[in-house]
């Protein structure tokens, strides 16, 4: 597939089929299957299920640290492992507040290639999937959608088939091999996708198979500008203002999910068709002609704390929208209101109790406690101390609190910064586990965007303190004392905490250091 003509023969590699990637069932993705006839109770039963798997996290050490391994949580503290080796040498992570709430914080919040073989038929795809446990080839009839899926159509049945076992396509793992036959190919039908890097979704399970199928949507390719010469820097500029003035995607998105619930026919009707198809030709909202709503499902209210109007019917919305079209358009939007919504969207969200989730669970972690008087800190202390007893480490304490200042002042410095508030910074806990969360207990987009770039800095920051605790800031420290430098961090960070104004207490180096110190002794003799 020639995309642009280049001169350039340098190849960059974006990404690889290392291990197959896990599938999240999106609210499109859900009300598109509950509308092809997916029975309810099949998402209720997973939901439960998940949420079943969260509280196991807290009654096992061992789980929490797969699951955080999983969240890639305190992966560059290398903290999943630390919680590991914590349960194996007497000890359990629930005994501190720091690691206890990082576990909590943690809880709240495939490839595609054309088969140039033509071995696959029409309908037909090859996906054999590898991990670290193995590998295995699909066979059967599956599901293959792409996201975002507005459109009925973007959920296709596919078959699953095996190849011969000389075919090339056997060396392709973790990536969909799609037929190069029929009148059209797959990957369009599927919200427009094409071969260039697009992620595919293969759906696998009896519970979630449609009763029917609606034909794919069809929307005409929107040809090239041709400005007839030269591009310059004015029409790159205006481009792009352009593209903020029509970028209505969002706009567009939450409006078809709320009139899909809102609807009798659901994403089958006139006006969710429309959407979708505004969505894919990215046209601007007024184009649509669809008024917004200020009435909208339960579950797409910010948080917990929000009325739910349970009087308000849905047979009664578009009368009350019509009415206040007539009102004045320069008095101010009216404020949004929530009603209780009947689908399986509005069941699964009011299935979950959060206030009662995070209760239970910190009464479990809580009851798994150890009930004595000693901090898990100074305990473990006490286990270093025994192990390396003959270590001499004390000259190195001077290093150790230049280490622990400068971790530290990079912590405040990512708390000041990722802020959403001058004055209320991003705690320590929320740095650390790399989530922001909001007062409500729930993350908005812009929460999630910010905690990506806040993630990757202290993940840098964390990693830059490991490596100079085992190899040392200076030339002059011997690579060969990581364990000595890694006993005074722990020294240190156990005995000399320090309270920084506006910032509170600090404890979080102390869980760096122990991971770092526990894996020296790990290569001791003996140990």
């Amino acid at each position: 597939m020639i995309k642009f003509e280049a001169t350039s023969t340098q190849i960059e590699i974006c990404g690889a089929g290392f291990k197959p990637l896990p599938f999240y069932l999106n609210r499109q993705l859900i009300k598109i299957l509950e509308d092809l006839g997916v029975p309810e109770h099949a998402f209720l039963d997973l939901q439960d299920e998940a949420v079943e798997q969260l509280r196991i996290t807290v009654s096992n050490p061992i789980n929490a640290g797969y699951y955080l391994q999983r969240e890639l949580v305190g992966k560059s503290a290398r903290i999943p492992w630390l919680i590991r080796k914590l349960f194996y040498i007497g000890m359990t992570f629930s005994e501190d507040q720091f690691l206890r709430d990082t576990h909590e914080l943690a809880v709240l919040v495939r490839l595609r290639i054309m088969d140039e073989t033509e071995y696959l038929r029409e309908g037909e795809i090859y996906c054999s999937v590898h991990d670290e446990k193995g590998g295995v080839v699909l066979t059967g009839r599956v599901i293959i959608t792409r996201c975002p899926a507005l459109h009925p159509g973007d959920v296709q049945y596919v078959y699953a088939t095996d190849v011969p076992p000389d075919s090339p396509l056997r060396s392709v793992h973790n990536c969909v091999v799609f037929s190069s036959k029929g009148y059209r190919d797959l990957p369009s039908q599927l919200s427009g996708g094409d071969l260039d890097g697009d992620l595919y979704n293969i759906i696998f399970d009896d519970t979630l198979m449609p009763t029917m199928m609606s034909k794919p949507a069809d929307y005409p390719i929107m040809p090239a500008i041709d400005i007839g010469r030269e591009v310059t820097r004015s029409d790159i500029t205006d481009f792009f203002v352009q593209f903020m003035e029509n970028d209505q995607l969002g706009r567009l998105s939450t409006l078809h999910q709320t009139l899909a619930d809102q609807k009798p026919k659901g994403v089958f009707d006139p006006d969710c068709i429309l959407l979708a198809e505004m969505c894919s030709t990215a046209v601007d909202f007024s184009k649509t002609g669809i008024p917004s709503s200020n009435v909208r499902p339960d579950f797409q209210a910010p948080g917990p704390r929000v009325l739910i109007e349970n009087a308000i019917k849905i047979e009664d919305i578009d009368a009350e929208d019509d009415d206040e079209d007539e009102e004045d358009p320069e008095e101010t939007a009216p404020a949004t209101r929530y009603y209780e919504s009947p689908k399986v969207l509005g069941k699964l969200y009011r299935a979950i109790d959060e206030q009662e989730f995070f209760t239970a669970i910190q009464r479990q972690s809580q009851a798994s406690r150890s009930y004595q008087q000693s901090s898990l800190a100074i305990r473990l202390w006490d286990y270093v101390k025994h192990k390396t007893a003959l270590i001499q480490y004390r000259h190195y304490l001077d290093f150790a609190r230049d280490v622990k200042d400068a971790y530290e002042d990079n912590m405040c410095s990512t708390m000041r910064e990722y802020s959403s508030h001058p004055v209320h910074f991003a705690s320590e806990v929320e740095v650390f586990a790399g989530a922001l969360i909001g007062k409500n207990g729930a993350q908005s987009k812009r929460q999630r965007e910010i905690s990506t770039s806040m993630k990757e800095k202290h993940d840098r920051d964390v990693a830059y303190t490991v490596q100079c605790i085992l190899q040392g800031e200076e030339q002059d420290f011997s690579k060969q004392e990581a364990l000595e430098r890694s006993i005074a961090c722990l020294d240190v960070a156990v005995h000399e905490r320090r309270t920084v104004k506006r910032f509170g207490k600090l404890v979080s180096f102390t869980w760096v250091a122990a991971a770092v110190c526990l894996k020296e002794i790990e290569k001791l003799p003996g140990i």
